[in-house]
């Protein structure tokens, strides 16, 4: 029994609350994109920018290549990497998991760009032509901690609680990086992290699905293992 895998259980399916996160989550990405444009929520991403502190120079020496942790020229190489890892050790459902959060929030992402309407952009932004809604480094980022974070804890890799607020902490402190940097507005930074909960839920409740029958294949084997 000593070699037999660590697997984290539920008491009851997780893939029904997953999908029940993902839609809510969906649902309020999709009601905050039709108000984007509205003078009202235009007038609260103004009053919410006046309040927002800055970077000094030193801050902003950290605080700039922080920010590239959010592109996608970052997190998809280092969701590779995880898959990669997880690919190595049989975990393949985990694997594909995470690559399909993370090419999920990259495809999902140059479609709103393409199809969003878009406002003015915060003064900050280095490309005002550029789109801006939503916030592409909190979607890119917040999918990929998410899954992963759900992944790892799963599988048993890493401790749920210490993965999830970690997880939650990065993601929360890259959205925030792109408000302070001026990059983009809250309302950018809100809807990118609703799509990425929505995208991260179907990963995460697809990987689900096929579960009980992966934890009893690989418990049947490490028992025969300890047979032998």
């Amino acid at each position: 029994m000593g070699d037999m895998p660590r697997l984290t259980t539920l008491t009851t399916k997780p893939e029904y609350p997953l999908s029940g996160v993902s839609a809510a989550a969906a649902i309020a990405f999709i009601l905050l994109a039709k108000k984007n444009l509205r003078p009202r929520t235009i007038l609260g991403d103004l009053r919410l920018r006046a309040h927002l502190p800055r970077y000094n120079r030193k801050a902003k020496k950290v605080a700039v290549p922080f920010g590239y942790l959010g592109k996608e020229q970052a997190v998809l190489p280092i969701a590779g990497l995880a898959a990669a890892n997880l690919f190595s050790d049989n975990r393949s459902e985990g694997a594909l998991a995470i690559m399909a959060a993370t090419l999920g929030s990259i495809g999902a992402s140059h479609l709103f760009d393409r199809v969003l309407q878009q406002g003015t952009p915060p003064p900050g932004r280095r490309a005002p032509a550029d789109p801006h809604f939503p916030s592409g480094h909190a979607l890119h980022s917040t999918a990929l901690l998410g899954i992963a974070a759900w992944v790892l804890a799963r599988e048993g890799l890493a401790e749920k609680k210490a993965v999830g607020i970690s997880a939650g902490v990065l993601a929360l402190a890259l959205g925030f990086d792109r408000l302070v940097q001026d990059r983009h507005w809250t309302t950018d930074v809100v809807a990118g992290w609703l799509a990425a909960i929505a995208i991260a839920g179907v990963a995460a409740a697809s990987y689900e699905v096929g579960r009980p029958q992966r934890v009893k294949r690989r418990v049947s084997a490490a028992r025969r293992s300890g047979n032998q």
